[in-house]
């Protein structure tokens, strides 16, 4: 015979008795038993925890009784306002408080923890009212800014000691990394402590120790260095570098949530001077994670403050929660309702959906072949001509005489140079089309404008250092003139005598003779000058053995007109039909270096790659977009007496009884994780001899569309 049961429910009451709130002064240096001292002349009207960096806050009131004078709890203000106001009954600046519910069976549980801050009087002329504010124990974390930073020795990068050093707390400054290599953490012994430390970020080291600072490493730093854990207690630092990455679609697919992570690296960020909670809130909320303050205790019955970082996007993990109301036209059934009021607003203002990253412009480093930014003349060569270009004279200089056999341009932008082959002045613009090749669809990607060149070239040298412009001189060459090089000819270097041109690609002869330019030595095989002066006039205005003509060849970086392709599109979870693009500067931190085939330090065929960011660019842009591309739903629910499941940063699935789903992205046919609502805040109201939470949909701005 199968097994029966009967269930005959009790009918469900119409209301519930209010929960037991207390408040006591709470004191952590005795035992546990005695740190609670009630205060039963004060009533907690409101508690409020929020997300982000902002400690929980509790509003108070005194009750001011003078029906029984006699009673030792203070019945007028003036007893209670005064800095000298003392006594069992009377709350102080920075007193201790505890807010705790008492459960059904003599449980209780914290509800606050904090420190009394502002009070106020409220006089009139039938009442008089005395209130305070009380500011959770987290306050304490904004009193001892970050001040210097932690950095291990330049010569023990491993695991030599962290030293606490009076130097700035600035992560991957101009987009250099600064932090210790990965696995070399302190404290990695203990993951619960394990962090990273600061390195010198002009270190020149193959293979270079220094690492970027990531989302994680940040966070990690922040708390193991600057939260001593006296008052909030850090989360599980195990957990925190594979939470803190950047979630996205595979290469190809468009589901968000089920694709590649990547790590989000933290752009030059200084946090000197910030007190730690805001400058881990500046990080977290700027990729789409946020951060709040747990109240509750520990096993012994003390409050406890915690600190827990979580993901607001599609992958996030928290829990759901429903609202609960009755099914339209039915009758009341608190069972089935949890909601005595409800305000929502949808703001598609906001979305964000589609993400360019700018970076700084791609850099190449190639060789060009120069040529004279001046018309050489015959009978310069002689003594008394040559008197014209001596630098102490080109103050007076008339003409093109003070650029005359100093000059030697690319001529990039078509500005004028002088072409030997045909003997003419030419204004034929250098083609840089090998260096900057047309797109897929055969437009042109740059245009001819100009380029200065860099000092300092992408290639490095053994110790990781950046090589300088090279100059080089040949007799021998017969390629185009200007032009890229074509890896002919010898050529022989020039020590000195020469200068970068500023506002264009060429160089500057600042001898004081360029008919007496001092080259330096030259050990090679195909000397190009057999003696340590070039003459520079007479082997451009009257060439002959043994000064016969000579073209300069300059190795330099120039900018390109593209920057780092980092963009992310727009996706078909996007609850918007339209394409909203917001570009984010970020040419300080991201950069492509790529050194030009058939140059100086690249005789192959292909371009090399020195420096590539895209990755990283990629995935700050992807992180970006997965944190703004919903629309926030802005609200508020009221709830009937003190519930404390919902908390911040738990996520709001449906309304119950209406079918209601509060999903805000779309996509489910395309296995898209569904995006949902967080709460950003949590209120319990005391007031008015009433009890009820208001639980807070987002902090969005929506007036201001942000």
């Amino acid at each position: 015979m199968p097994p029966s049961f009967d269930f005959d429910p009790y009918e469900v009451p119409l209301s519930s008795p209010a929960a037991t709130v207390q408040v006591c002064r709470y004191d952590p240096e005795v035992e546990v038993g005695a740190a609670f001292a009630a205060l039963p002349n004060v009533i907690c009207e409101r508690i409020r925890h929020a997300e982000g960096p902002e400690p929980p806050t509790a509003w108070f009131r005194y009750v001011l009784d003078d029906a029984a004078p006699s009673d030792p709890a203070p019945f007028d203000f003036g007893r209670l306002w005064p800095q000298s106001a003392a006594g069992p009954y009377v709350v102080r600046n920075d007193d201790r408080l505890v807010v705790l519910v008492r459960g059904a069976h003599g449980e209780s549980h914290v509800l606050f923890d904090g420190f009394a801050q502002t009070s106020q009087i409220d006089l009139e002329p039938h009442s008089q009212r005395v209130s305070f504010l009380a500011v959770g124990v987290a306050i304490r974390c904004w009193d001892e800014p970050i001040g210097g930073r932690l950095q291990r020795h330049a010569d023990a990068t491993e695991d030599g000691d962290a030293v606490l050093v009076q130097l700035p707390a600035r992560f991957n400054p101009d987009g250099r990394p600064n932090c210790t290599p990965d696995g070399a953490d302190v404290e990695r012994s203990d993951a619960s402590a394990r962090h990273p430390a600061f390195l010198d970020p002009d270190l020149d080291r193959d293979p270079d120790p220094r690492t970027y600072w990531t989302l994680g490493k940040f966070v990690r730093y922040v708390l193991a260095v600057h939260n001593d854990q006296a008052v909030v207690k850090n989360p599980d630092f195990d957990l925190l570098d594979a939470l803190l990455q950047s979630k996205g679609p595979a290469p190809g697919a468009n589901p968000l949530g089920r694709g590649t992570a990547a790590d989000v690296v933290v752009r030059d960020y200084d946090a000197t001077n910030k007190p730690w909670p805001e400058a881990l809130a500046e990080q977290l909320e700027l990729t789409g994670f946020g951060m709040r303050f747990v109240t509750a205790e520990d096993d012994d019955g003390s409050p406890r403050t915690d600190l827990e970082v979580y993901r607001k996007d599609a992958d996030a993990g928290g829990p759901l929660r429903d609202l609960l109301l009755s099914k339209a036209g039915s009758g009341l059934n608190p069972a089935r309702c949890n909601v005595a009021s409800l305000h929502l607003r949808r703001d598609f203002r906001s979305i964000v959906n589609a993400v360019t990253v700018e970076t700084a412009q791609r850099r190449v480093e190639a060789s060009f072949v120069l040529a004279p930014g001046f018309t050489p003349s015959a009978g310069d060569e002689s003594a008394g001509q040559r008197v014209r270009f001596l630098r102490s004279n080109l103050a007076a200089a008339a003409g093109e005489d003070d650029r005359k056999y100093r000059y030697y341009v690319a001529d990039e932008a078509g500005d004028g140079h002088w072409d030997a082959e045909t003997a003419s002045w030419s204004e034929s613009a250098l083609d840089l089309g090998a260096l900057f090749p047309d797109d897929e669809e055969g437009n042109p990607t740059y245009v001819r404008r100009l380029r200065p060149g860099s000092t300092l070239l992408a290639t490095r040298d053994a110790e990781g250092r950046p090589l300088r412009a090279q100059l080089a001189l040949s007799r021998d060459y017969a390629g185009p003139t200007p032009g890229l090089w074509d890896g002919t000819g010898h050529w022989q270097p020039i020590d000195g005598g020469w200068r970068l041109l500023e506002d264009r690609l060429g160089i500057h002869v600042v001898a004081e003779d360029p008919e007496a330019w001092a080259i330096g030595d030259y050990t090679g095989d195909h000397p190009q000058e057999p003696s340590k002066t070039l003459r520079g006039v007479t082997s451009q205005a009257n060439p002959s053995e043994p000064n016969a003509r000579f073209v300069l060849r300059l190795t330099t970086v120039i900018e390109d007109d593209l920057m780092i392709p980092a963009s992310v599109e727009s996706r078909p979870a996007s609850p918007t039909s339209f394409t909203r693009r917001r570009r984010v500067d970020a040419r300080d931190h991201f950069a492509l270096e790529t050194v030009a085939a058939r140059s100086l330090h690249n005789p192959g065929s292909e371009s090399q790659t020195a420096r590539d960011d895209t990755d990283r660019a990629v995935a700050w842009a992807r992180q970006l977009r997965a944190a703004h591309e919903m629309p926030p739903t802005v609200g508020s629910a009221t709830l009937p007496g003190l519930v404390t499941a919902y908390r911040v940063g738990d996520r709001v699935a449906r309304i119950d009884g209406r079918d209601v789903a509060l999903q805000t992205n779309v996509g489910e046919g395309q296995g898209e994780a569904p995006v949902y609502p967080t709460i950003s805040a949590v209120s319990w109201d005391f007031s008015e001899d009433r009890q009820s939470t208001v639980i807070e949909l987002t902090d969005a701005d929506v007036e201001r569309g942000a």
